[in-house]
Parts: C-alpha cells; sequence; structure tokens
C-alpha cells in the first residue's frame, strides 16, 4: 500500500500595521518650469541654505518656499493638499463625510548635485510628507547593491522599522527593500515617522525636489456643511 498523502495545516494569516505610500505623476510641464526658475532665483539669495538630512553639494531651502515663489508655489501648495487629502482617507481611513480635512503645509526645495545625497532622517511633528520631483538632469546610472537591488542613484529608499528588518538570514526576505524611482511630476506621499534616505547622486546635473510636511486638522461636518 502507498502511503497516505499527509495534508498540510492550513494557516490563516493577518497583515498588521501595513505602511501606505501613494504616488502620482502630474503632467505640467510648465509648473515645472517654472518651479525650476524660482529655486534657482532662491538659491542665488541664501547660497548656503539650511543644514538638516543633507551633505555638503545638497542644497537646502528655508521651509516657506511655497509662500516665496508666487503663483507657481500657490498652485503646487493645492497639489499638495490634494495629495495629503487622499492619503488621509487612503492611509489614515478618515471619513471624509464626517470629517473636513483640513492640512497645515510646510515646503522646502532640495537641490542634489553630484555626490549629494540625503542621510537616514524622518520628519518629526507632523503627520505625513510628501516629495515632488522639479526635474532632473543627471545622468540616469543604475547601480547594483551587494543585496541584489537595482536602483538609480538619486533613488528614495524607505526603511522598514520592524526589529526583523535590522536582521538578515540567507534565503529570508527579513530585510525588504522599498525603493521608488522619481520621475520629473512624480508626487510620493508617505507617513512622516518612516525613515528613508536618498541615494547620492553621481555625474553632473541636478536632481531638485520640494519635499513638504503635513498636519491634519479635522473638523466635524454639520448637517449644513454635508449639504
Amino acid at each position: 500500500m502507498g502511503k497516505a498523502k499527509v495534508k498540510a495545516p492550513d494557516y490563516g494569516s493577518v497583515t498588521a500595521f501595513p505602511t501606505k505610500i501613494i504616488t502620482r505623476d502630474w503632467d505640467v510641464p510648465e509648473l515645472n518650469r517654472e518651479l525650476k526658475l524660482a529655486i534657482w532665483r532662491a538659491r542665488a539669495l541664501d547660497p548656503v541654505g539650511l543644514y538638516r538630512s543633507n551633505t555638503a553639494g545638497t542644497w537646502h531651502s528655508k521651509v516657506d518656499i511655497l509662500a516665496t515663489t508666487g503663483d507657481v508655489g500657490l498652485e503646487l501648495h493645492r497639489m499638495f493638499g490634494e495629495a495629503f487629502t487622499a492619503y488621509a482617507t487612503h492611509a489614515y481611513k478618515c471619513d471624509a463625510s464626517k470629517y473636513e480635512i483640513n492640512v497645515r503645509i510646510q515646503a522646502w526645495a532640495m537641490v542634489y548635485e553630484d555626490r549629494g545625497y540625503a542621510a537616514v532622517h524622518n520628519h518629526p511633528n507632523c503627520h505625513a510628507s510628501a516629495v515632488y520631483y522639479v526635474d532632473n538632469t543627471v545622468p540616469s546610472k543604475e547601480i547594483t547593491m551587494a543585496t541584489g537591488v537595482t536602483l538609480r542613484s538619486g533613488d528614495i529608499e524607505f526603511l522598514d522599522t520592524r526589529v526583523n528588518g535590522m536582521m538578515h538570514v540567507e534565503g529570508l526576505k527579513m530585510s525588504p527593500s522599498c525603493i521608488i524611482g522619481y520621475e520629473t511630476g512624480r508626487m510620493i506621499t508617505f507617513p512622516s515617522s518612516l525613515p528613508h534616505y536618498v541615494h547620492p547622486v553621481t555625474g553632473p546635473g541636478e536632481r531638485i525636489s520640494i519635499a513638504a510636511n503635513a498636519n491634519y486638522i479635522l473638523k466635524e461636518r454639520t448637517i449644513e456643511s454635508n449639504e
């Protein structure tokens, strides 16, 4: 008699604490051109800029870039507001029919040049963050890391915050990588607590982006406001 097949046990599963990152590609070439010129003007007035997670060779503007760039800054503020509102409903499960979602936004420009990068950091004291890619003239060069992951110089990488993410066992995916490629006009929105960094830019040219932080203020809708 042949051996009876042993049925594999059925295991249930629950996905706990998922991290939501949303993206949108905007087709706004004229806005990007005007933003780039405005950022260049801001850098000419303040060539040193700020130093936060950025290194030498990476210019960081003051956190008033949307308020000091005229109509293009107002339009990007609107775009960020739309993305942060979408994030509140997609990631934080806010019921927009019950709550009016108001968003307070601060933003700053980043200009990365050869060998410039941003060290690992998160964005404290806010609820959600985003980055918008204004322009990129850096050569698109693919790099293969020791882990086998392929990326481009200047890519943004998000880090796993779980303890398992600090360990490595050959054959087990215990430290997954989340890399999202940058494209001109792309906006990425993510939780502010999520650690991330920007891989070094290599070669001539510039990688120009504007990052933003959001704080939510929710107001419960009344019957009148829903009509």
